[in-house]
């Protein structure tokens, strides 16, 4: 039998919790890294989407009779074959305050009605200026900004210039962050709301998690970060969404229209929705718009005959010179 001393007992002993304290603590700090290690995965580039398919009956029938494709997307997102381009010709990192969130995903200068006098035009206007804003909301947002050029939906071929020539997309740094963002949205509307109804206007909506992650996947600024799963994940978890599930890097929506029916929006390998597919509870599809690959099969097409070419080319040129 190995006698040990009173003391050497509560000296390992101790040493025995401090070891237990340093590795539960770098634990600790491995899962704080990797709850917050994003990346961008956006590169200069250009993203096809086409309409593949609408059932203007069915989206009638089961998502709404006055609402079409086009109040969401915009040009002819409601014509089979409809096509729309995106150039992302820069990514670099920012910092994002309300003001821009407000104006770019809300969208909350298109809500003021044009037939208003215009002194009740400037009141409203006061609490949307960016010193206003600014003061009240301080807090800057930490992302990744995309400079994209845009073509909206279109049957005819894309015009040399794009409907939009400066259309700036951001990726935020921390999904938590859009849990901060809805907060201090819905305090701002509240604060509009009391001018809103005493000018006899319709006030801005509050709005709850699953509303504003339908907002953002509306707006056509929703881009995420990779690790895409996490990312989403974490998201609707911080919005604490009751309609949403996640399936790798695919978000599946339950709506309510007419009838209830199912949203599946899936981002490609930039985090860039790719898919946005609707489809009624037998999983029949009503509305789809995909990537369109012809563009890039065109490209790679093009690539390996310019390459092939240029081979031949270098053999003949080799075979005069051995003549």
């Amino acid at each position: 039998m190995v006698t040990i001393r009173k003391g050497e007992g509560m000296k390992r002993t101790l040493q025995g919790f401090f070891l237990f304290g340093i590795i539960f603590m770098a634990s600790g700090a491995t899962n704080v890294t990797a709850e917050t290690n994003y990346d961008v995965a956006l590169n200069k580039g250009t993203e096809t989407f086409i309409v593949n398919k609408y059932n203007e009956g069915k989206w009638e029938d089961i998502v709404h009779d006055e609402l079409e494709p086009d109040d969401w997307f915009g040009g002819d997102s409601d014509e089979i074959g409809a096509k729309a381009k995106l150039t992302i010709r820069n990514v670099d990192s920012y910092k994002w305050d309300l003001f821009q969130v407000l104006i770019s995903i809300f969208d909350v200068v298109s809500y003021i009605p044009d037939n208003i006098p215009e002194n009740d035009t400037l009141l409203i206007m006061a609490y949307l200026s960016e010193d206003f804003i600014d003061e009240l909301f301080p807090d800057k947002y930490e992302v990744w900004e995309a400079l994209t050029v845009k073509w909206d939906y279109e049957t005819d071929e894309f015009d040399e210039e794009p409907d939009e020539t400066k259309n700036f997309i951001p990726i935020f740094k921390d999904p938590k962050d859009y849990k901060d963002i809805l907060e201090d949205y819905n305090e701002w509307a509240t604060i509009i709301n009391f001018t809103m109804i005493s000018l006899g206007l319709e006030s801005y909506h509050i709005l709850d998690g699953d509303d504003f992650l339908w907002q953002l996947i509306i707006s056509g600024m929703f881009t995420i970060a990779r690790p895409f799963n996490t990312y989403l994940k974490t998201l609707i978890d911080e919005l604490d969404c009751n309609d949403v599930e996640v399936k790798e890097n695919t978000l599946i929506v339950e709506k309510e229209g007419k009838e209830d029916y199912i949203v599946e929006i899936t981002f490609n390998d930039q985090g860039i929705q790719s898919t946005f597919i609707i489809k009624n509870t037998d999983n029949r599809i009503i509305y789809e718009i995909i990537n369109d690959k012809e563009e890039f099969i065109i490209l790679i097409v093009v690539s390996v005959i310019a390459v092939a070419l240029a081979g031949v080319i270098f053999i003949i040129i080799k075979r005069k010179k051995q003549i």
